[in-house]
């Protein structure tokens, strides 16, 4: 059964990155797509258009998956998160810092953003060079009284070469 994720900072730079490995991800189906107000309320489609020249602001050599042009953007600030499995945050830190422990009361949160990185009980999970990090969840649930966590990448871009 295929998770169902939300990828937050959808419209910016990192958040396209995510689109892309997720879109044809046999783990997970995007169910909800998430930014700043000023894109919130919008087709994924119209979010990614300049409002001044309507020219799209989309970064990344491939085209962006035409499953998701369609999707409505919801605003970041207050998210719904029933019926999402995962929540694939691309924010930056200040960003990070107001809005992923909301997420985290309920749903798992894996970040590029570092607001969270050096703090005692957050994991930095490396396939298969720490495995011992994990345990860090279990007490990241307990001191912080969430369902969910808070992971941050190792790096801002953790699929970059």
């Amino acid at each position: 059964m295929r998770k169902r994720v939300a990828v937050v900072g959808a419209t910016g730079i990192a958040g396209q990155q995510f689109l892309l490995a997720l879109a044809q991800h046999p783990w997970f189906e995007i169910a909800m797509l998430a930014a700043s107000e000023r894109s919130a309320g919008k087709t994924y489609e119209g979010a990614l258009r300049d409002a001044g020249t309507g020219a799209r602001r989309w970064w990344c050599p491939e085209e962006p998956p035409e499953s998701l042009l369609d999707l409505p953007v919801e605003n970041a600030d207050g998210l719904d998160l029933g019926g999402v499995d995962v929540v694939f945050s691309a924010v930056e830190s200040d960003a990070a810092r107001a809005l992923e422990p909301r997420y985290a009361e309920t749903t798992p949160v894996l970040s590029t953003a570092s607001a969270f990185r050096y703090e005692e009980d957050v994991p930095i999970l490396v396939p298969g060079v720490n495995p011992e990090h994990a345990a860090l969840i279990d007490r990241q649930r307990r001191t912080r009284g969430c369902r969910g966590f808070i992971a941050p990448c190792p790096t801002a871009r953790p699929w970059a070469s």
